[in-house]
């Protein structure tokens, strides 16, 4: 069974939308790696302050790599401007689906 996260990425309201731009150029390489089933971004209309991202992993193991994999190359300093606090991991176990 898929392993389904939301990524919550606290950002300066100010680059918001700068964040958004840049990662749109981010995730063509993350759907193409190994194990990723899916990644969507999101933007609360409610809070500018917040990115979510929902992804959908074939193993948790497959996102620990791609996550070391983005460490590696360096996308994690890139986005130090953008951010306003940690990432927050939040792993989702399905009990019912409708």
């Amino acid at each position: 069974m898929a392993e389904t996260m939301i990524l919550t990425i606290p950002v300066k309201p100010e680059k918001r939308d700068e964040f958004a731009q840049m990662m749109g150029g981010v995730l063509p390489d993350t759907r193409a790696y190994e194990g990723c089933l899916g990644v969507d971004l999101w933007l609360p209309e409610d809070n500018d302050s917040n990115v979510l991202f929902f992804e959908r992993w074939a193993t948790r193991a497959n996102q620990e790599a791609y996550f070391a994999w983005r460490i590696e190359t360096g996308l994690m300093d890139a986005l130090a401007p953008f951010l306003a606090g940690e990432p927050v991991v939040t792993w989702m176990d399905v009990k019912h689906s409708f």
